[in-house]
């Protein structure tokens, strides 16, 4: 479903105490996130590599730009949205490539493999395979050629549900949880229940409008 078919399902599965309660958008949307990330995550326990079914793709039309740290050296692309966390090495970007699927392939390191490699190690030898470490604002490389920089890189990225547009798809799990079976939807309108609707079209616990 897109994202605002996401909403519209999430608040007809409610409960209306009458004509004029409501839940913010804001809260719908947080509780979605929430969700999201928590099933998301029992994915990751069950199969880290299923992670890439949920992912959005970035670069694929325009590919992103390799620029480099004047200060370092160091070469890098800015993450184009906010990613998820998850506790492996590639945690939100779960695949980067060149866009026109080359033989260089791109895989996820942490910072001491980053040392090691960069202090001496055997694998300055090999000429198409590019580490990549993953921070919260960038992905940044080890092995970069003139090539990739050249061409620009894809990914594929594990994003909040709030970064998605109204009119983006979002891939959500569909497995489901305890006797009741429930699932993704289930799962937002239960926490929703548990939270008080409102008169006021805004978040600020106020009661009119200002």
């Amino acid at each position: 479903m897109i994202k605002s078919e996401i909403r519209s399902t999430v608040l007809n599965s409610l409960k209306r105490y009458d004509s004029t309660a409501k839940f913010h958008q804001r809260v719908l949307d947080a509780e979605c996130e929430f969700v999201l990330h928590q099933m998301l995550g029992e994915v990751f326990r069950m199969s880290p590599h299923s992670l890439q079914r949920y992912t959005k793709g970035y670069g694929y039309t325009v590919a992103l730009a390799v620029l480099t740290e004047a200060s370092t050296g160091i070469y890098y692309t800015t993450l184009p949205e906010n990613i998820l966390v998850f506790l492996d090495k590639a945690s939100g970007v779960r695949r980067v490539a060149t866009p026109t699927q080359t033989s260089i392939k791109f895989y996820p390191i942490d910072q001491r493999e980053w040392d090691l490699i960069a202090y001496g190690s055997y694998a300055n030898t090999v000429k198409n395979q590019i580490g990549y470490i993953v921070t919260p604002t960038r992905v940044e490389y080890y092995g970069m050629t003139g090539e990739v920089i050249t061409s620009g890189v894809r990914m594929d990225l594990i994003i909040p549900f709030s970064e998605y547009a109204d009119t983006d798809v979002v891939l959500y799990p569909e497995h489901i949880i305890g006797e009741e079976g429930k699932g993704f939807i289930d799962r937002v309108v239960d926490r929703l229940l548990a939270k008080p609707q409102t008169v006021n079209l805004s978040d600020q616990n106020k009661d009119k409008e200002e």
